[in-house]
Formats: C-alpha cells, structure tokens, sequence
C-alpha cells in the first residue's frame, strides 16, 4: 500500500511538472495567452493536483510557472469563481500587479543586509496552494464558494509588500511605516490594504451597479474575509486567535455534525471535516454564522502561513533556513544600528535546530493539533508530518551540544524570478 501510494504521488508530481514545462513552452513561443482564452481549459490542472505536498520552489521557478499555478486555480471552469467573473486578462493584470509587490524595497532599509530570503514571492505562492490544499481537505464545508476564492487570493497577497524585517524593528527604529500605521499588525495592515486597492483597482470583488443586495452583501462580506484573515497572520494575535477557535471548537463542530446528518453517513465522535464531506457535499454554512466563518478562513490561512514545520523534512528544513537567514540578517543590521537584536535573530548566539524545537513545541504543536480537530485530514497530516520532523530537530540539537559544532545551515534559496534578489555571502555558494 505504501508503494502505490508513493508510485501514486510521484506519478501526479511527474504530471504536474510536465504540465508547467508545456506550459513555460507555450508562453515562451507566443504572448496570445493574454489576448485569448480559447485554450485556458488546455493549459489547466485539476484543482486536487495542488496538495499538502506540493513543492512551492518548484512551482514557483519562473514567472510562468507561478502563472500556471494561478491559473489552475482560477482560470478553470472547475476552479474558483469570483462575482462578476473577472476575464483571464483581468486577473493575470491583477496577479502581476501583486506579484511586483513582494519585489518592493522599501527607504529606511539596508538591504545590503537585508535579503528577504524568506518572505518572497515563492512563500506567497507555498500558502496560497496550501490554503487551497487545507480547503480541499474538508475545510471547503464551512465557507461559500466566494468566500474559498477569496481566502485563496488573500492567501496569495497576505505578505505583498514585506519589508523583509519584522514589525519590531520597524517600531524601534522608528520608520515611517511605523509612524503611520502604529504598531499593532503594521505591516499586516499594509499587507491588507494593497490587496482591497488592487482588487478595487482591477474591479475584482466590487460592487457592481447590477448586483441584488444578496449578490452587494456577498461581495462586502468576502472582503472583509480577505482583510480579517490577512490581519490574523500577525504572529503576536497567535495566542488570541487560538482562545477564539478553541472557544468556537465545540460549536463548529456541532454544526458540522448536523450539515453531515441528511447527507452523511459519518457515525461515530464527532470529528473534524475531510475530504469525504466534499465528495458528500456537507454545507456547514446554514448552521455558523459570518463571524464563525471569518474565524474559521482566518484560521485556514494562519495555519497556511507557518505550515512549513507540518511539510515533508527536505521542505520544511529547506524553510527552516530560510527564515533564520532573514533572522540573522535582521540581527546583523540592528548590530550595526547599535540595538540588540531582536528574538532568534542574533547568528552569534543562537541554535537553528534549538529555535526550531521551541517554536514546535510553544506554538505549531497546539496549533496543528487545534486545526485537526475542525478540519481532520489537512490537521492530521501536519501533525503527523510535525512529530517526524521535530525529532529530527531534536536530533540536530543533540548532536550540536554533544559535538559543539553548529548546524551546518544548507542554504537553499527560492529563484530570482520565484522572488529572491539577494546575492549569496561566502560560504553560501
């Protein structure tokens, strides 16, 4: 059984990968693709190909490829619908309107430090394909089709315009961003308020002048969704977002119980939506309220947002890196600056594999377990891929404090085009 389903798995990457070299070939030889939609259903995937094992750094190599990827998605008789149904033209103006957005430097920060190793296009891509991933899982149940197609676009434009340093340093340093935004959820706000401009720029979830008021109130709800769930990956809300679905869990699981009574057979403890529910057509919907499911989409696209830790190990290392580089040059600058660097960001003192242990254990390990319970498969497939992963970690550890060697950090960045613009430092070649 384990060999098929690996043969299996291999079989959809292989599919995927040929899929965007056709594709990139296609773009490469004509500029049609913007002019004509007469080959959209060609040069698509099935939504289900997109999963929690999907390689992001793969699927983001080249422009084209990302734009396969969203186009899959959304330019897909089968994918997500937005209100209105926004033209091919439309969305790939809005998609490259976006995608400059992780490509921004910002004044006020030195970049010959700072390199934004992790917070690039290609981590854009990696939540919004492990949004759609968690959603195909079973959390598709709670939300309406337009709230899963703009959880999806939020998941895409939840860190466009990251400076590459975190908030903290921003209020330390005093800059303008700071100054003008304050200090709760800076860039966060800033995340979310370029998304709603390009969408109002675009006409991509705006009230239309022929909409019903149910058709107006859909709209404005949706974009609340996309603001709300965009605020909610501010790490320092984590804590308070947890007491909220904790303090929601019982019900949302109720409601589940009773969406899945006259189109379910599901007997037994109550458990968290999967896949079976879709495939029987469960809507929880009638049963929550919009807040409950702007807590829910919110909490989708939080878990999205630091799912690395619950991927398979070459991924989930290969992230690992990533993120403390950025820490590190983070920690380089303000040592420069004459501040002491912030958490986890000072090379000289701190352990990747230690910093990795602790941030399983006080933050992904409740998180990924809190997530199953609502949503059963996507859940369950990153706490069990977490409990492999953290006793690598741990074992990374041990072997620093028994050898006294520091961990050998691979460092593996995304491309160019897939958003990093850095150069590498010696020792990193």
């Amino acid at each position: 059984m384990v060999f098929i389903k690996f043969t299996l798995n291999q079989y959809k990457k292989n599919l995927l990968l040929l899929f965007i070299f056709f594709f990139t070939a296609c773009q490469k030889g004509s500029d049609s693709s913007l002019k004509s939609d007469k080959n959209v259903v060609n040069q698509t995937l099935s939504l289900n190909v997109f999963d929690l094992s999907s390689d992001a750094f793969e699927l983001s190599l080249t422009k084209e490829s990302q734009l396969a990827v969203f186009d899959s998605l959304f330019n897909n008789p089968s994918g997500y619908q937005l209100p209105g149904n926004p033209s091919k033209s439309t969305l790939h103006a809005f998609f490259d309107d976006l995608r400059l957005g992780y490509f921004k430097k910002d004044e006020g920060i030195d970049y010959s430090h700072i390199r934004k190793e992790y917070h690039t296009f290609t981590h854009a891509m990696d939540v919004m394909i492990t949004t759609h991933a968690l959603l195909e899982s079973g959390g598709a149940v709670y939300l309406s089709d337009v709230e899963r197609a703009s959880l999806v676009l939020a998941a895409l434009g939840h860190d466009v315009l990251h400076t590459g340093v975190n908030n903290s340093f921003l209020i330390e340093t005093k800059h303008p961003y700071f100054l003008e935004l304050g200090e709760n959820s800076l860039q966060e706000k800033r995340s979310a308020r370029h998304v709603l401009s390009l969408m109002d720029k675009h006409g991509i979830l705006v009230v239309g002048e022929d909409m019903d008021d149910l058709q107006i109130k859909e709209v404005k709800e949706a974009r609340n969704l996309v603001e709300q769930s965009i605020l909610w990956t501010d790490i320092k809300r984590h804590g308070e977002q947890m007491k909220k679905m904790e303090e929601a869990t019982e019900n949302i699981l109720i409601a589940l119980k009773k969406a899945r009574a006259d189109t379910s057979d599901i007997d037994g403890e109550i458990v968290g939506a999967s896949k079976e529910d879709l495939q029987k057509n469960v809507d929880v919907r009638p049963f929550i309220d919009v807040d409950t499911r702007i807590l829910i989409g919110s909490f989708i696209l939080h878990c999205a947002d630091i799912s690395n830790p619950g991927k398979q190990w070459v991924n989930c290392e290969r992230w690992a890196v990533l993120v403390m580089n950025e820490f590190f040059s983070q920690g380089d600058l303000q040592k420069k600056l004459g501040f002491k660097p912030s958490m986890n960001c000072d090379r000289a003192t701190v352990s990747v594999p230690a910093c990795q242990v602790g941030f399983g254990k006080y933050v992904i390990r409740d998180l990924y377990e809190l997530l199953s319970k609502t949503l059963h498969d996507g859940g369950s497939y990153l706490v069990n891929h977490f409990n492999v992963n953290q006793e690598k970690w741990i074992a990374l550890e041990a072997k620093v404090t028994d050898t006294g060697s520091p961990y050998n950090m691979k460092f593996l960045p995304p491309s160019q085009e897939g958003g990093w613009t850095g150069k590498l430092r010696v020792g990193e070649e």
